[in-house]
């Protein structure tokens, strides 16, 4: 029955205080390495594997300091020394329980496994509902679920009597039941005539943090029993709490760089229904928005002023990067230009030297330090060279370029890594556009349009904006047409194919973290935008600003997303992978190419951190992605697969993971996976792996978007970057196309040590690469499935670029000294599209 408490208002301003009426302190608060914290009862278990025959193969169970971590909806499973940061601490436990009775059998068949979800029906008031599933054999099967248990954080469904009854312990996040649905079960289980139990309601909706919901009851309940007057205080109390809730809204808005969004929420906050701090925190969030403007502001005018001190002859040489810096400052590029904010007031510099800091600034970043113009000005000519080489198609114009830029003052190795973080991206720059009109000019009566455009921005070349979506585009062939190349060539490699989802106030000057993101089989890749970044809608769509040109010129879309990727300021990446019909990931290295090869094409267009790029999927999705992130450890921050199956390699690649952050979300009913896949997550559970495997109590194979609220903040913690460098090698490689490992490339792997991945047999072949960065300034080749290498070398690496550095494979030495030479950088750009991380020399043994 419904669990009922004396209801007054006395318990409830009690919540308000912080206290609740269940004082258990069964929960804990468990903080990670990784920057996450753990919420709920903690166990220790020995190993994640509950298959006894590979227990006893691997001679026992093996003790492992394994944290299972249960919050009533989940258990995620940690390795306790690797993983925990500090020893856990007590909280309460969750406040308020509800128990619905159901007819829910005492015997009857447990569930092993849940097929595929066909259709659920909502929750009627009595907490009911259908799930319809595909049958063993392949035919709809419908569970009868009722609702036994619902606190904030999740609710319990268990199968109800039948004609064949069945056990079924399944658990939702609560956040995933609508509002209309809880009150349509709170209704018939509470008196609507007794205001105690109408309160139990707004009890419950503060404790899920649904604080809209809760003051729009408890309004309900003044508005029918006004003599409960003194709730009016409760009722501000709920207003200020769903005003902290828009104020942190705004706060990562603009730290996701959407200040116009975040001063948009800030400006229409209700100010005269808060109090006095909360109305503070309001203003002092609108002053760091008009704060940083106004800096911009000052900035621009400082820099003119300056410029009027110059000679004329001196003043059209800098018109232009003045013009430049002026229509592209902004809280996103005002970083830059600190060296020249610190000194330009400072009238013991010259006018000269104070512009020298704000444009190389400007092109080369904070901390450049240049005070002479001459430089700078030659600096400018650099980037625009750097910009020429990367956007064009011709290796012999590449050549005349490289030519032109060499004799330049300016062009040095530091200052071109110094400044290429800084460009757009290669193919979105006015340069890239300009370059492309002149080889594919446009025609003659096209000549007056005006070019499409993001945000006042150059749209990419091969870029189309969908006609729908605002912030949604198009590079390659559609779905349609890729599955029909496909179907001609199935193993030949096309061209990239892909969907991509910008956040609001998108701005190619900002690096931006990504997500790409694999779908699964037989989905089509725009799926994966709807998990990522939201279900597009037409609510609350406003039309970005844009002069009249783009108003009148380009077609404004009828939808917007606005969901995790957006609310973060990530860029989604999705894929076309698979080829028509495919059910499975393959492991072929066609499929690689089609997800690493739309990554680049990606990394050209728009401006993605390399830094902070996941791989991620569903089902079929997050195989691939599981083992392309292993397989390439060097490109990824982290790794997200959700319903993944592991076979092939990835029953041998967990010693790369050593380098990446990994994230694996499961159903426990998706044909018991620790007794299938379990020997295989153990392997993860090491002091070296940061690894987390989070299992949905009663689920099958889902897409769990519940998760996606904690996904968002593991890979937004300043932990989960590209991982540095590392100075040793120890990986395993099982394909034959896998031949990169950051510093150490190979042509050809040797046949005896790759498998065919479409021919898989028991019979396994794996190579080791073995190579370490040692003292003396040496790098020392072991193992490595070739005969001949290429070291990739950079400043960031243990090596010294002022002294000599030897390369070793067994008897045989390679020397490289470093000359200043910068054609390797630009190359290596243009071929990996990474601009942060370029290589600047390399050396080829024998």
């Amino acid at each position: 029955m419904f669990f009922r408490s004396t209801m007054t208002v006395r318990v409830l301003i009690s919540l308000f205080a912080g206290l609740v009426c269940v004082q258990l302190h069964a929960e804990k608060l468990i903080p990670l390495r990784n920057g996450l914290t753990l919420r709920g009862i903690y166990l220790e278990v020995a190993t994640l594997n509950e298959n006894a025959f590979s227990l006893g193969a691997d001679g026992g169970v093996q003790n492992r300091p394994i944290w299972m971590v249960d919050d009533g909806l989940r258990r995620t499973y940690i390795h306790r020394r690797g993983m925990v940061s500090n020893e856990p601490v007590d909280v309460p436990d969750l406040g308020l329980r509800i128990e619905l009775a159901q007819p829910v059998p005492d015997g009857g068949d447990e569930v092993g496994a849940i097929g595929q979800i066909l259709g659920v029906s909502p929750l009627n008031a009595y907490g009911r509902r259908q799930m319809t599933v595909r049958g063993v054999d392949g035919s709809p099967t419908v569970v009868h679920q009722g609702l036994t248990e619902l606190t904030a954080r999740y609710a319990r469904l268990e199968g109800l009597k039948a004609d064949r009854s069945i056990r079924l312990d399944m658990r939702l996040a609560t956040q995933s039941i609508d509002t209309p649905a809880l009150l349509r079960i709170f209704r018939k289980r509470l008196d609507q005539n007794d205001p105690d139990e109408r309160l139990e309601t707004v009890r419950f909706f503060i404790e899920a943090e649904r604080y809209g919901d809760a003051r729009r009851e408890l309004q309900a309940i003044l508005d029918q029993f006004p003599e409960q007057a003194e709730l009016q205080t409760q009722l501000t109390a709920l207003v200020e709490r769903q005003a902290i809730q828009l104020i942190d809204q705004a706060k990562l808005r603009r730290q996701s760089g959407q200040p116009q969004l975040a001063e948009t929420i800030l400006r229409q906050f209700p100010l005269g229904r808060v109090g006095r701090v909360t109305r503070l925190r309001v203003e002092d969030e609108i002053g760091e928005i008009s704060r940083i403007r106004e800096q911009r502001d000052e900035a621009i005018s400082q820099l003119k002023a300056l410029v009027k001190e110059l000679p004329d002859d001196q003043q059209g040489m800098v018109a232009s990067i003045i013009r430049e810096i002026e229509a592209n400052l902004s809280a996103n590029t005002l970083p830059r230009l600190s060296d020249f904010i610190r000194a330009g007031t400072n009238q013991n510099i010259p006018a000269h030297q104070r512009i020298a800091l704000a444009i190389a600034g400007w092109i080369q970043g904070n901390g450049s330090g240049e005070t002479n113009l001459k430089l700078a000005l030659s600096v400018i000519q650099v980037r625009e060279l750097v910009q020429q080489y990367l956007a064009h198609p011709d290796g012999a114009t590449r050549d005349q370029i490289l030519a032109r830029l060499k004799p330049l003052e300016a062009a040095r190795a530091e200052t071109i890594a110094q400044l290429l973080p800084l460009i757009p991206p290669a193919l979105a720059s006015r340069v890239a556009i300009g370059i492309d009109r002149a080889i594919n000019p446009p025609s003659a009566d096209g000549d007056d349009v005006q070019p499409p455009s993001i945000n006042g921005h150059p749209m990419p070349i091969g870029v189309t904006a969908d006609q729908e979506v605002q912030d949604m585009f198009h590079v390659g062939p559609s779905e349609e047409d890729y599955f029909a190349l496909q179907a001609d060539s199935p193993m030949q490699q096309f061209p990239p194919a892909y969907v991509v989802q910008l956040p609001p106030e998108y701005d190619p000057l900002r690096s931006y973290p990504c997500v790409v993101a694999l779908h699964a089989a037989g989905a089509p890749a725009e799926t994966q935008l709807n998990w990522w970044a939201g279900v597009a809608t037409n609510q609350f769509l406003q039309t970005a600003a844009a002069d009249d040109c783009d108003a009148s010129e380009q077609p404004q879309p009828k939808s917007m997303r606005l969901g995790q990727a957006a609310r973060h300021g990530f860029i989604v990446v999705a894929p076309r992978w698979t080829r028509g019909g495919q059910r499975a990931y393959e492991y072929t290295p066609r499929e690689h190419d089609a997800v690493l090869s739309s990554v680049r094409s990606a990394m050209r267009r728009f401006s993605i951190d390399a830094d902070r790029i996941f791989i991620a999927g569903h089902g079929a999705g997050g195989s691939a992605a599981w083992d392309i992130s292993l397989s390439h450890p060097d490109i990824w921050a982290g790794m997200i697969a959700i319903g993944a199956e592991p076979t092939k390699t990835l029953l041998h690649y967990d010693a790369n993971a050593v380098h990446m952050p990994v994230y694996i979300v499961m159903g426990d009913k998706d044909g018991r996976p620790l007794k299938r896949n379990g020997a295989v997550y153990d392997d993860y559970m090491t002091y070296q792996h940061d690894a987390m495997f989070v299992m949905y109590r009663g689920r099958g194979k889902e897409f769990f978007y519940e998760e996606s609220d904690r996904i968002f903040e593991w890979m937004s913690t300043s932990l989960h970057n590209r991982a540095k460098i590392p100075a040793e090698l120890d990986l395993i490689t099982m394909r034959e196309n896998d031949r990169f490992f950051w510093w150490l490339e190979w042509d050809q792997s040797l046949p005896e040590t790759f498998m065919d991945p479409i021919l898989w047999t028991k019979n396994v072949k794996r190579a080791t690469i073995s190579a370490v960065i040692g003292a003396n300034n040496e790098v020392r080749i072991s193992q490595a499935p070739s005969n001949a290498f290429t070291v990739w070398l950079t400043p960031e690496m243990e090596v010294d670029f002022g002294e000599p550095i030897a390369i070793r494979y067994r008897s045989r030495r390679a020397d490289f000294r470093f000359d200043g030479e910068f054609e390797t950088m630009l190359e290596d750009v243009r071929r990996r599209a990474d601009r942060r991380r370029p290589f600047w020399g390399k050396v080829t043994i024998p």
